[in-house]
């Protein structure tokens, strides 16, 4: 599989724009997710499997996030320049794996953020 990296709650051109231009030499792709797929499966957003969802028509997630896709063999040299790209720290980021690949981005994004907060002690 070609790589791919999901953006969620990347709101503005630029920030897309500037994570895209990291990737790239990495041989990734990167692709903004809709919020109205926010309901879809994480697998069917990275285009491995079909698969609808629920319509989502709720509001942003409560911060950015990404999900790598097929990147696993390039993640240390790829983490450092995609924080310079701007998605550092403040961006909860995740591989797609057998585990979460019939997930949702909410239900990602509840188990990152859940997982932040442990870490941190909060």
């Amino acid at each position: 599989m070609a790589g791919k990296i999901l953006l969620f709650g990347f709101e503005d051109l630029p920030a897309i724009l500037a994570v895209s231009a990291a990737a790239e030499p990495f041989g990734a792709e990167a692709v903004p997710v809709a919020r109205g797929d926010y309901g879809r499966p994480i697998a069917a957003l990275a285009g491995l499997e079909g698969g609808a969802g629920v319509p989502y028509a709720g509001g942003p997630l409560g911060g950015r996030m990404m999900v790598l896709c097929g990147l696993e063999d390039r993640l240390a040299a790829l983490l450092p320049v995609l924080a310079q790209a701007g998605a550092g720290p403040d961006c909860l980021k995740a591989v797609l794996t057998d585990h979460n690949r019939g997930w949702n981005a909410l239900r990602l994004f509840e188990e990152l953020s859940r997982e932040r907060r442990a870490l941190s002690g909060k």
